[in-house]
């Protein structure tokens, strides 16, 4: 993997490959097929077409293990085989014979056996055969052990499986296969950094099993703890926002009792203790911004906007009146930004639940301003602004005091 780098002391490192010997095979099929037979290198174009491509790589996924021809037959033609598709098959065999071990015969790495064919485990070196016993060893090493061999495996995976079979289902299979298998390291990785102290590593491998799968909570799990052990607790609620606005979206659930127990920690060890006194104001005096408005778009922009200010901090949103007011009282923020109609219900409805779930939360709501004065004032919302006003007169009225509007 590129942007993961570890390093490590040759002695500590698994055995590397040099290269095939007299009569063995250099193997990689993680990426574009590339066959090595000595000092000649063979791609795709160079095995004699594409069915007898498929037939290697087929081979190849099951090194070591015999093959059918049936299930040869019925693969390469998607099971609508002709009715010459078993000496069809057969003269595709030879053909990859004399590229793979030419004047070897049936002698070579290729071996027919009863029913079937085989490539000889034992005169072949594969990437993917490699990947998958350097990530079975770091499954029972210990973290440190684990690290430099999920190192070497991830490495090895910096491709997609099969990369020149874009069309076969079959292909695409052993992809969704490989990639789980990838996802698995890059997780273990990342748990293993964290628990030798490795936060940036552990955070970096986090970021790549986030971007595997969105939707799963042990990788956003990895990224939260690893930035917060890191002494990046901003980037770690962040990180808890993003992975909460996802689950939301995808799935219509929030995050499990493992990350809310780590969000209310986090919260706790930034919470607001003074109004903001400089441009290098510290996390845990920066005034802390939740927003509950219907517009997925408005609200993600808002978020970065706040984050970008120096005394504001971003801690969380919501679409809904109902998600909206069990979000305040999980976070108790110091600001609602508030739209004044949601998905569920007005917005002067859900400021009345907001004010009886937290009280010392502030108010800030964006509605038509004319004729709902009365009705914000009895709901007790802080502030009233325009819904087109400005985001420098909406962040005004976050950083107001409370005294500043009661006395004008």
């Amino acid at each position: 993997m590129n942007s993961v780098e570890l390093a490590v002391s040759d002695d500590t490192m698994p055995s590397v490959l040099t290269g095939p010997g007299p009569g063995r095979l250099d193997a990689r099929i993680i990426g574009p097929l590339r066959i090595q037979r000595g000092d000649a290198v063979l791609g795709y174009g160079e095995l004699g077409g594409p069915k007898p491509r498929q037939i290697l790589e087929l081979l190849l996924l099951n090194l070591g293990a015999p093959v059918s021809k049936d299930r040869l037959i019925d693969i390469l033609w998607a099971g609508q085989a002709p009715p010459e598709a078993l000496p069809t098959l057969e003269s595709y065999v030879s053909v990859l014979r004399r590229h793979l071990q030419p004047g070897m015969g049936k002698d070579g790495p290729l071996r027919t056996v009863t029913g079937g064919y085989m490539l000889d485990r034992s005169l072949v070196d594969l990437d993917l055969d490699r990947f998958e016993a350097l990530v079975r060893r770091a499954e029972s090493a210990v973290p440190r052990r684990a690290i430099v061999l999920l190192q070497e495996a991830l490495g090895l995976a910096s491709a997609p499986l099969l990369g020149d079979e874009l069309l076969p289902s079959w292909a695409e299979g052993e992809r969704t296969r490989h990639a789980a298998r990838v996802f698995h390291a890059r997780i273990l990785a990342a748990e293993s950094a964290l628990a030798v102290g490795r936060t940036r590593l552990a955070a970096a491998w986090a970021r790549e099993a986030v971007a595997d799968d969105p939707l799963s909570e042990q990788a956003w799990t990895a990224l939260v703890l690893g930035l917060e052990q890191g002494g990046q607790p901003t980037e770690a609620l962040r990180a808890f926002e993003r992975c909460r606005r996802t689950m939301d979206r995808e799935m219509g659930c929030a995050p499990g009792p493992v990350l809310r127990s780590i969000y209310a920690r986090l919260l706790e060890s930034t919470a607001n203790t003074a109004m903001p006194v400089s441009a290098s104001t510290p996390d845990s005096q920066k005034i802390r911004v939740m927003t509950i408005n219907r517009h997925r778009t408005f609200t993600e922009l808002l978020a970065v906007a706040l984050d970008r200010e120096p005394d504001m901090l971003s801690v969380g949103t919501a679409d809904s009146a109902q998600s909206g007011v069990d979000l305040v009282r999980e976070l108790a923020p110091d600001v609602v930004i508030l739209d004044n109609l949601l998905r569920d219900d007005d917005g002067m409805a859900a400021a009345l639940s907001i004010r009886a779930a937290a009280p010392r939360t502030r108010i800030v709501m964006l509605a038509p301003t004319s004729g709902v004065q009365r009705q914000a004032a009895a709901a007790g919302i802080y502030a009233l602004l325009p819904q087109d006003g400005s985001l420098a007169m909406l962040l005004n009225a976050v950083r107001r005091k409370t005294s500043d509007v009661q006395g004008r």
